[in-house]
């Protein structure tokens, strides 16, 4: 993932993308952020990469600082979920695409300090790589459609019955984390992973009456997030330093 930012290095212009290790702004506040990335499902029918069929991951959110090592964030997410029976008998001869909509509050833990260096020096220089872990909880909005074969879903000429009222609600709770790269103090880039743990067995229309029923769905998101901090913040703060 790190050869993938170097063009953000060459790119940086004064004052946007200029890596500046020295900074007067504290480690707390507000931030933006907006991300975008690929989706892969963990269901009934396909618990392998080979059976899903990626889908798009766009998100929105905040995160506020509340120090050096931690803070609290939360996320609006739109995931497109899609796979095919991974069995090759294929005895359901079903496949799903499924739209998510996932709202969800988490604890964010750097797992190395965003400064760096020791005494005075120390309160003006920043990491350029700051590794982190997130847990959280929310709620998932999701509705699946399922269908025969192992096609796409707008090429399939019916649908199976839904096997419970759809748009449904379940909950969420996003287990993950990444590498914070640090370009300035208003733009930082972070590549991430996060599994999602969900309470409903049904985001691929398969429950209980079809499938094993052992487990519920899940699913893992793999984006890269723009971070934003907006000057308000640094105007406010610059003035307890």
């Amino acid at each position: 993932m790190l050869p993938l930012l170097l063009p953000f290095c060459a790119a940086a212009q004064p004052g946007f993308l200029k890596i500046d290790p020295t900074s007067k702004v504290a480690e707390h506040g507000l931030v933006l952020q907006v991300g975008g990335g690929v989706a892969a499902v963990n269901s009934d029918i396909c618990k392998t990469p080979d059976c899903n069929r990626l889908g798009p991951s766009i998100s929105l959110g905040a995160l506020y600082k509340l120090s050096p090592n931690l803070a609290i964030s939360s996320e609006l997410d739109y995931v497109r979920l899609g796979a095919t029976e991974d069995n090759p008998r294929r005895p359901l001869n079903v496949s799903f695409r499924s739209e998510v909509i996932g709202l969800s509050g988490a604890v964010v833990v750097n797992l190395k300090d965003s400064y760096s260096g020791s005494g005075n020096y120390r309160s003006l220089r920043k990491r350029f790589v700051v590794p982190y872990v997130k847990v959280g909880a929310g709620l998932v909005y999701y509705t699946p459609t399922s269908y025969p074969g192992q096609g796409n879903l707008n090429d399939s000429q019916y649908t199976y019955d839904s096997e419970r009222n759809y748009p449904a609600v379940a909950l969420l709770v996003p287990l993950g984390g990444g590498l914070r790269f640090r370009f300035s103090d208003k733009i930082s880039v972070a590549p991430e992973l996060v599994y999602y743990i969900t309470s409903t067995d049904y985001l691929d229309n398969i429950g209980p009456r079809l499938g094993d029923g052992s487990s519920t769905d899940h699913y893992g998101v793999a984006a890269v997030k723009v971070l934003y901090t907006p000057s308000l913040k640094n105007k406010i703060f610059s003035k307890f330093r």
